[in-house]
């Protein structure tokens, strides 16, 4: 399993770095052996070596806007919810990726790093509107996760940490910080990315602010290149 679960976290720890992410998919290519996602890799880079002034086939254009508009309704449900407990908003780098099938790595890195996260967090929940409330983000961000996966010709449920199975995994909130660490200059103040096992209203309230980060980085991600490479 180890090998397996440095994929997800590898990516988004070199997703500052086009050519460490370049070789993070080559290693993960040559761990799985997959032939048919190593052509479509290699397809994908081949189509994509300029995204940057190529047109995107316009069928993902929808799709792409509308999982950007969900990351953004989920940071405004999250901030409604917390009111004044409200975590102040991160200050990200190294969210604009060199070309599309950089950004489709790190979205799917990142879609599944989220479910993960969201899976993680919900035995330690006290209350049971909020874990209603994460319950409903957390089966949005597994939708994407699975359209992500399927767009770049991996297995459905491949989970955060590269395995296909029929039960996914949760990522403790070390695993999650230590991911998205790479994206994050300053949480300005806001409290650190964890949250504690044992349940208790206060601990809810850790929980919802852990998630509202992530919201952020992810709004703040496809804000960012969603228009960029789909225009949209």
């Amino acid at each position: 399993m180890s090998a397996s679960r440095e994929n997800c976290l590898e990516v988004l720890a070199a997703a500052a770095d086009s050519d460490k992410l370049a070789a993070v998919e080559r290693r993960r290519f040559l761990r799985t052996g997959g032939i048919a996602a190593g052509a479509a890799l290699v397809g994908l880079v081949a189509r994509d070596a300029d995204a940057q002034s190529a047109t995107p086939p316009a069928g993902p254009r929808q799709q792409m806007a509308l999982v950007r508009r969900h990351e953004n309704d989920h940071v405004a449900f999250l901030l409604n919810g917390l009111g004044a407990a409200a975590r102040p908003k991160p200050t990200f780098q190294n969210l604009q990726q060199p070309n599309l099938n950089a950004f489709l790595t790190v979205a799917t890195a990142l879609e599944n790093t989220g479910v993960g996260a969201y899976l993680g967090a919900a035995p330690a929940i006290l209350d049971a509107s909020y874990l209603g409330a994460a319950a409903s983000i957390a089966l949005v961000e597994a939708r994407h996760a699975g359209f992500f996966n399927s767009f770049r010709s991996k297995p459905m449920t491949l989970n955060a940490f590269g395995m296909e199975l029929s039960f996914d995994a949760a990522f403790t909130p070390a695993q999650v910080g230590g991911a998205a660490g790479s994206f994050i200059a300053s949480l300005n103040g806001g409290p650190p990315l964890d949250y504690s096992s044992t349940r208790s209203a206060s601990n809810d309230v850790a929980i919802l602010n852990f998630a509202l980060a992530l919201e952020y980085l992810e709004a703040d991600f496809y804000n960012i290149n969603v228009p960029l490479f789909y225009g949209v």
